[in-house]
C-alpha cells in the first residue's frame, strides 16, 4: 500500500481521527514508534486510554501553520542530502536581532549539552548543576571522567544561586535550568543577571550555560532570557529546544546562541547533527506564528491552574510552576504513587534523588488531566 504525501498525514491525526495522533508522531519520534512494533505500512491502533504525563512532552502538538508546512515539504526532494537548512539559522536569529553567526543548531539539544561540557570542563575544571536539576550534562561529564559539583535546590526548591556562585569558583562550566527541571521553579532576569555577573567577578574563567527549554511557559519569557547577556559575553551562553512549546520533540531541534567564537567551540567539541529539511519548515513556521506561541501558552497555564489545584486540594503541595509540569510534594514514597497510578493507565514521571517524595506531573490534555485527576484522588486518597 503506498501513501500519498497528504494520505500520510491525515492518517497520522492532522484532522484529530487519525489511526495514530499527529502529537504522539512529533513528541515521541521514531524510535518509541519502533519499540511499540509500528513497523509496517500500516499502523496499528495506539492503546487508546492510556495517559502518558511523565515526559514533559506537548500532548497538542505544533501548530497548524507547522503542519502546513510539513506537508509542503514532503516530496521527492527528501532523497536528496540537504544543504544547511536555509533560513532558519537567520529565523532564530532574526527573534534577538542577532546573526546567523551567533546560532549553533543541532537535532536535538542533547547534542549541544554534551558540546559543552565536552569543551569546557576536563578533570581539573569540573561542572556545576544544581540537585534536583537536568540530569544529562552531569552524565556526560562523569562519562568522560570530569568532577561534578552538584548544589542542593533551596527549601522553596528554586535553585540556590548564592550556592552555585560559591561552586563555581574554578569550574570550567555552570549549568544553569531556568525554569528549573524538574523543580519547575523560575528565577527572575535580574536574578539571573546578578548570579552572572558574581560568576563573573569572582571566577573569570568560568563558562555558564543557561538553558531556557521551558521559559516560553514562564511567567516572563521576554523579561527572564539570558540571551542578551549571551550575545554580550563570551562565557555565557543559552540553549533552548522546539522540544516543549513548539511541540516538535519527534522532530529534533535545538539551538544555542551566543557569541560566535563560543558557538564554534561548542560545534567543534561534539557532532551536533544535520537539520532535516522537513524539521527545519516546520521550525520556521512556528517561529513565524506568535499567535499559536500565545495560545500555547495560555492553554498550558489553564491546565496547569487546574493541576495545581487538584494536588491542593488533595492536601499535596507543589511550587508554583513555570513550565508544563508540576513538582509534587506527595508527603511519602513516589515509587508506589507511581504503580498506583500506572495500574490505573496513567504514566507519570521518574524518581528525581534525593527527593524520593517528590513526583514530576507533566501535563496532558485538559481532557488527560481530567482523568488523571480521578486516578490521583483514588490513590492518593485509599493510600
Amino acid at each position: 500500500m503506498r501513501w500519498s504525501r497528504r494520505e500520510f498525514v491525515r492518517s497520522v491525526g492532522w484532522g484529530g481521527t487519525g489511526m495514530l495522533t499527529l502529537p504522539f508522531i512529533i513528541s515521541r519520534g521514531r524510535e518509541e514508534l519502533s519499540a511499540l512494533g509500528i513497523e509496517g505500512q500500516t499502523p496499528p491502533l495506539i492503546e487508546p486510554g492510556f495517559i502518558r504525563i511523565s515526559g514533559n512532552e506537548n500532548p497538542r502538538g505544533p501548530g497548524d501553520a507547522a503542519l502546513r508546512a510539513l506537508d509542503g515539504r514532503v516530496s521527492y526532494k527528501v532523497g536528496r542530502y540537504p544543504d544547511n537548512p536555509p533560513g532558519l539559522a537567520e529565523t532564530v536569529a532574526a527573534l534577538y536581532r542577532a546573526k546567523a553567526e551567533n546560532v549553533l543548531l543541532s537535532t536535538g539539544s542533547a547534542g549541544l549539552l554534551a558540546g559543552a561540557v565536552r569543551a569546557f570542563t576536563s578533570p581539573e575544571r569540573p561542572l556545576v548543576n544544581a540537585s534536583p536539576s537536568y540530569g544529562a550534562p552531569v552524565s556526560t561529564a562523569r562519562r568522560i571522567g570530569t568532577p561534578v559539583r552538584e548544589v542542593p535546590v533551596a527549601a522553596d526548591l528554586s535553585i540556590n544561586l548564592g550556592g552555585m556562585a560559591e561552586a563555581a569558583q574554578g569550574a570550567g562550566l555552570v549549568f544553569l535550568c531556568n525554569p528549573n527541571n524538574p523543580t519547575s521553579t523560575f528565577h527572575s532576569g535580574l536574578s539571573i543577571t546578578a548570579f552572572i555577573s558574581e560568576v563573573r567577578r569572582s571566577s573569570p574563567e568560568t563558562m555558564i550555560q543557561v538553558d531556557e527549554a521551558y521559559i516560553d511557559y514562564s511567567e516572563d519569557p521576554v523579561g527572564g532570557t539570558a540571551v542578551p547577556l549571551a550575545l554580550d559575553d563570551p562565557n555565557v551562553f543559552v540553549t533552548r529546544t522546539f522540544s516543549k512549546a513548539y511541540g516538535m520533540a519527534g522532530l529534533r531541534l535545538g539551538y544555542a546562541i551566543g557569541r560566535p567564537e563560543t558557538m564554534q567551540k561548542i560545534g567543534a567539541a561534539w557532532g551536533l547533527g544535520s537539520v532535516n529539511v522537513l524539521t527545519a519548515a516546520a521550525a520556521i513556521a512556528s517561529l513565524n506564528d506568535p499567535a499559536h506561541m500565545e495560545r500555547e501558552r495560555q492553554e498550558n497555564a489553564r491546565v496547569r491552574e487546574f493541576v495545581h489545584s487538584t494536588f491542593g486540594d488533595l492536601g499535596a503541595d507543589a511550587p508554583v510552576s513555570n513550565t508544563n509540569f508540576l513538582f509534587v510534594n506527595l508527603g511519602g514514597p513516589v515509587g508506589s504513587f507511581r504503580e498506583a497510578c500506572l495500574k490505573h493507565r496513567v504514566q507519570v514521571g521518574r524518581d528525581f534523588p534525593p527527593m524520593l517524595d517528590h513526583c514530576r506531573v507533566s501535563l496532558g490534555t485538559m481532557g488527560e488531566m481530567r482523568r488523571a485527576a480521578g486516578v490521583f484522588a483514588e490513590v492518593l486518597r485509599t493510600g
